[in-house]
């Protein structure tokens, strides 16, 4: 990806430095530093992915791990480079992300003193990428809503799977959850008697969330079965039908060496399994469009706005910071352009 001119000796000089792999300790390392400024497992993990595929590229395939990868090496044209390369294969918003990455880990370097304040600002001082995309996904409607319900209730193989699902997907739609936060959720969070859970979302914020009465008899259902002892809200449900509240850890390859024991730890959801409850029940339920955890956000949001809830409280109640982000999900005004079309006589003779 970064083939240089190989008539200037310096540029050949830095392209054999970024092919170098760097060991430092965890305490000296830029990109350890800021996966630890990010505020959740799930963020780190997809940044970590992230620059694992930058450093990979800009090296030419030698360093895969963006932990041994000398980010301190980048300059100005370098950075415009992964910014072009990222540019033909990812959305702008992905674009982006990336390059934050970067332009993040570059400014931990020069917190560890491994660069120049100057060299930090010109390696990155690279513009975002700008464009105005529609936000991806779709809003169900009250019909798809119920279909992806009853297929969980429905569900005679493994009824008690079913009802599991029927919480999930009642709450998600009653209260806006990301997928993170609904596996983060513990009993303790909720207060049924009030219709109220505490929920704790992206960079540790806390907010508290409201259930409607559909979702608390859902999950007033769920707890009859899972019981009220202290832990995750959601658990896994094996294919006999039993909640299963405790797991054996994976084990590290230095583990198995040692001959160590597994251990045993609580079995919370993972985002994953959030994501494939949503695509087993729509498939069940027969929805023909592809539906994903967030479609049920985007529902949650669009649908207080048709009600008229105003913008500021629904972006408060989806814990977003900045109302444009919620005002992204509002979809009203396509309806009323595409209202106004139909309206239109176009003079095409019928069949």
């Amino acid at each position: 990806m970064m083939d240089r001119n190989a008539s200037q000796p310096d540029n050949q000089d830095r392209s054999t430095a970024l092919q170098v792999r760097t060991n430092r300790a965890y305490q000296q390392n830029p990109v350890v530093s800021y996966l630890a400024s990010l505020g959740s497992k799930d963020s780190r993990r997809v940044q970590k992915t992230a620059l694992d595929q930058i450093a990979f590229a800009i090296s030419n395939g030698v360093i895969d791990d963006c932990l041994q990868f000398p980010w301190e090496k980048l300059d100005y044209g370098t950075v415009t480079a992964v910014k072009a390369w990222l540019d033909d294969k990812y959305a702008p918003a992905t674009v982006n992300r990336y390059l934050c990455a970067v332009r993040r880990v570059i400014k931990e370097a020069w917190r560890h003193h491994l660069i120049s304040a100057e060299e930090y600002q010109r390696a990155t001082d690279v513009s975002s990428v700008s464009a105005g995309r529609l936000p991806t996904g779709r809003e169900l409607d009250t019909s798809e809503i119920r279909h992806l319900i009853e297929a969980c209730l429905h569900d005679e193989s493994n009824p008690t799977l079913g009802i599991r699902d029927a919480a999930i997907i009642s709450l998600m739609y009653s209260s806006g959850l990301r997928r993170s936060e609904v596996v983060t959720l513990d009993i303790d969070d909720l207060d049924l008697k009030h219709g109220e859970l505490r929920v704790i979302g992206k960079r540790n914020k806390e907010r508290k969330a409201f259930l409607a009465e559909g979702a608390i008899r859902a999950i007033e259902k769920w707890i009859a079965l899972r019981g009220n002892d202290p832990g995750p809200l959601f658990y896994s449900v094996n294919k006999g039908g039993n909640i299963v509240k405790y797991r054996s850890k994976r084990q590290t390859d230095q583990d198995q060496d040692a001959g160590t024991s597994p251990k045993q730890i609580i079995a919370r959801l993972s985002d994953q399994t959030i994501y494939h409850v949503i695509d087993k029940r729509a498939l069940e339920a027969g929805l023909v469009k592809k539906t994903t955890p967030h479609d049920m956000r985007r529902t949650f949001v669009s649908d207080l706005l048709d009600v008229g809830v105003d913008l500021a409280t629904v972006s408060k109640m989806a814990g977003h910071e900045d109302t444009n982000t919620t005002k992204r999900y509002d979809r009203r005004s396509s309806r009323v352009m595409q209202d106004a079309v139909n309206k239109l006589d176009v003079p095409y003779p019928k069949d």
